[in-house]
């Protein structure tokens, strides 16, 4: 919400400068920097030879560009990034983030009611992380068989891939 006020913001504030200012070049290159994505602003700056495509000099710059980053977005392979190939790799590659993380939220959910299900498990401390589909179980319990059945429990769940089982048996 906070986001869609001030956006709001912004365009009343462009459109006061546009009224004052409508034949000004000034106020159609504040216009455009404005409606910029943030890809495209980072392109623009890390272009320092101002040719309109990045090296991998300049484009490793950005943290995310990497060699294997840079050899993957270059997709005519010529050497270098235009706008579009940077910017289409990067939002492609957070897009896959974003939904990696929340397949893990997923399965971490799952793995925790499911083990909450389970006969004599109510009331225990069994922490659940998971990171691409590896699931970590750490905490106590009260037997060797309620660590040997969470493991079960959280293997079962769609999406693992593995079971780290850190549990541990109370004195």
């Amino acid at each position: 919400m906070h986001r869609h006020i001030k956006t709001n913001m912004i365009s009343a504030v462009i459109s006061v400068l546009l009224g004052v200012a409508a034949s000004s070049a000034w106020a159609v290159s504040i216009s455009d920097e404005l409606n910029q994505s943030p890809d495209v602003k980072q392109f623009h700056e890390l272009d320092t030879n101002n040719d309109g495509h990045l090296n991998y000099t300049e484009a490793s710059r950005d943290s995310f560009y990497t060699k294997e980053h840079f050899n993957a977005a270059d997709k005519n392979k010529d050497g270098k990034l235009s706008q579009e190939e940077y910017s289409n790799y990067k939002t492609a590659q957070q897009k896959k983030e974003v939904g990696r993380i929340v397949d893990d939220s997923t399965i971490t959910t799952k793995v925790k009611a499911n083990i909450l299900k389970e006969e004599g498990f109510k009331g225990l401390q069994v922490s659940v992380e998971t990171y691409k589909g590896v699931v970590q179980l750490s905490g106590f319990v009260n037997t060797k068989t309620q660590i040997k059945r969470a493991g079960e429990v959280a293997k079962a769940v769609e999406g693992v891939k593995s079971v780290k089982n850190n549990l541990i048996v109370k004195n």
